[in-house]
């Protein structure tokens, strides 16, 4: 009661510190100890004072040096780190583990390839293999969202290419020129940390992220149809050979898409249908490999497979350390202006990726950390840096399928939880950095078209979850059936031309971010590209209805919104962050499909 607390403390004190954690434990709902009383008014009064600083502000973002990562630390990190582990040791965990490893094994030796391609051999499938399991590993056990994955991405292949050609038109050493530009970049993002610029993710709204992870998906399935197509068009051909790869691709991808769909089906009991589904991934590469190798010897042909590399020497045979200071001085300081976008783009892949994790529609309970994330990559920049390594940030389409393949759904398919664990993280890199040790021979024998079959499989599932994507097929709708069948809040609480509109709007954004990513000469300009999907969001919201854009964007005003966010966010409230234990709701006897 308020009498407990020395002098007095009043009942609005001890509620404004209570209730954060009230909402934020299923535990905390017990009264406050007298003792405790006089600390926690005083966290009260801190807490109030963020607030009402915050309040003044316009745009409040920065913090005092420290301060939300120390946050981090002490409500995400310490609270659960124990039930991070203890909740991962299950048979769902371990399926998705499997998955997610053959995935992220197949996007690794994807980009190896077209990193060595970009730099001249400078940099190949060895470094990105190691980079991503190590990455991953340290990602997993120190993160503030292990639900995240770690990876490379087409950006920053781009931005990789672009950093050596640029090397080579001013005839200095990539390698050297590249390490001072991962060091500046992650002194860049330290800073960033430190001052809780991660607080800007507090503005981003369903508009961005939707935008950017349409991005992501159409790259994944343009990938993997090129990757195919091109066995139909190089020099020499075997049309046997191309038509066995696009055959079992599509086997793979069918086949995942069959046994990932038996968790909606009739049949079976519901434990059964989950864990065939839990195990669709794997189930469909071994049916792909399978059918690959009865192929083989019926045809007499051969099928391009991963190029894998054999043991752990580098791809140019150099010393794994680089020599850094063979870089002219110059360099080390031009690299300040490259480092800029590079930060940037690594910031803005971190933080979007991991907000589209956190959503509220994946109803997490641990809530999440923002800045230990970004600490955590930029330590792994530093890292990267002096052994030449590729620079990674949370992926992703491997994250939200990742994600997906760890929740439970009710029976209407949303997500009623999620299965926030390090042990399927931990266990996807661990098992890619001893592939290279150990699985060589075997991997090695599934062909490429397999893999590309899971690769299309990764982008469809998250193009189809993404809802913006499920908007742009008005685009090719019958007006007057809309008018008659109406299946979504979007087109039954809104006037069809107002979905319309906005959805063009975040098609032209995302065909600018597609057509900057594709054009060498200006793809350094985008991360500032995607940068701006916030402003464009905030410009586009002056030609839209709050009543309509609560509807679309989950928000009327965006500021206002951020504003909000903030004050909680500074006041220990991590909004949308379940309370409950996940409960999932069986169908009642008379529920019918709409």
């Amino acid at each position: 009661g308020p009498g407990t607390s020395r002098r007095g403390a009043s009942r609005h004190a001890m509620a404004a510190f209570a209730t954060p954690c009230a909402r934020f434990s299923t535990k905390a709902r017990r009264p406050i100890p007298c003792w405790t009383a006089k600390k926690t008014c005083r966290k009260s009064q801190i807490a109030r004072a963020a607030v009402g600083a915050a309040e003044k502000a316009e745009l409040p973002v920065l913090e005092q040096p420290g301060v939300g990562l120390m946050r981090d630390v002490k409500r995400r990190l310490l609270p659960h780190v124990w039930s991070d582990f203890k909740d991962g040791m299950n048979a769902k965990t371990m399926a998705s583990a499997g998955f997610l490893f053959c995935a992220c094994l197949s996007v690794a030796v994807a980009f190896g390839a077209g990193v060595a391609v970009v730099t001249q051999g400078q940099m190949g499938c060895i470094e990105m293999v190691l980079s991503t399991a190590v990455c991953g590993v340290v990602y997993a056990l120190t993160c503030g969202q292990p639900l995240a994955i770690s990876g490379f991405g087409g950006a920053h292949l781009a931005f990789t290419g672009l950093l050596y050609s640029l090397s080579e038109a001013v005839g200095v050493e990539f390698l050297p020129a590249y390490a001072w530009v991962g060091i500046w970049s992650s002194f860049f993002l330290f800073v960033m940390t430190l001052a809780s610029v991660s607080n800007l993710v507090l503005y981003f709204t369903r508009f961005t992220d939707e935008t950017f992870s349409a991005l992501s998906s159409v790259i994944f399935i343009y990938e993997s149809t090129k990757t195919i197509a091109k066995e139909f068009v190089k020099p020499g051909a075997d049309p046997t050979t191309a038509y066995l790869s696009a055959l079992l691709a599509a086997l793979t991808f069918i086949t995942i898409r069959t046994f990932a769909g038996i968790r909606k089906s009739i049949f079976f009991k519901k434990k059964a249908r989950e864990l065939v589904a839990d195990f669709a991934p794997t189930i469909g590469i071994a049916v792909g490999a399978l059918a690959a190798s009865k192929a083989i010897g019926a045809f007499g042909t051969t099928l391009p497979g991963l190029a894998l590399p054999v043991g752990l020497h580098t791809s140019t045979g150099r010393p794994w350390l680089v020599d850094i200071f063979s870089a002219p001085v110059w360099v080390r300081w031009g690299a300040i202006l490259p480092a800029i976008m590079f930060s940037l783009l690594l910031f803005m892949d971190q933080v979007i990726t991991t907000r589209l994790v956190n959503t509220p529609d994946n109803k997490l309970r641990k809530g999440w950390g923002y800045h230990l994330d970004l600490l955590v990559v930029s330590a792994y920049t530093l890292f990267a840096s002096f052994f030449g390594l590729p620079f990674m940030t949370a992926a992703t389409v491997p994250s939200l399928n990742h994600t997906r393949s760890l929740a439970f759904v009710d029976y209407k398919g949303d997500v009623a939880g999620v299965i926030e664990n390090r042990i399927s993280n931990f266990l996807i890199h661990l098992g890619i950095g001893f592939s290279v040790l150990f699985l060589q021979p075997l991997l090695v024998s599934i062909p490429l078209a397999v893999f590309m079959g899971l690769f299309l499989y990764l982008g469809v599932s998250a193009a189809l979850n993404n809802k913006f994507l499920n908007r742009a097929t008005l685009l090719l709708a019958d007006p007057d059936r809309l008018k008659k069948f109406r299946p979504k809040k979007y087109v039954r609480n809104l006037p069809v031309s107002v979905t319309i509109k906005y959805t063009i709007v975040q098609l032209t954004c995302l065909a600018s971010l597609w057509l900057v990513k594709s054009l060498p000469n200006v793809g350094i300009m985008f991360p500032v590209l995607v940068a701006g999907l916030v402003p464009c969001r905030l410009i586009a919201g002056r030609f839209f209805d709050n009543e309509h854009l609560q509807v679309l964007d989950d928000c009327g005003d965006a500021l206002e919104a951020g504003r909000k966010a903030f004050v909680n966010e500074v006041d220990g409230i991590q909004s949308g962050v379940a309370t409950e234990e996940m409960v999932i709701l069986e169908a009642p006897d008379d529920y019918e499909e709409e």
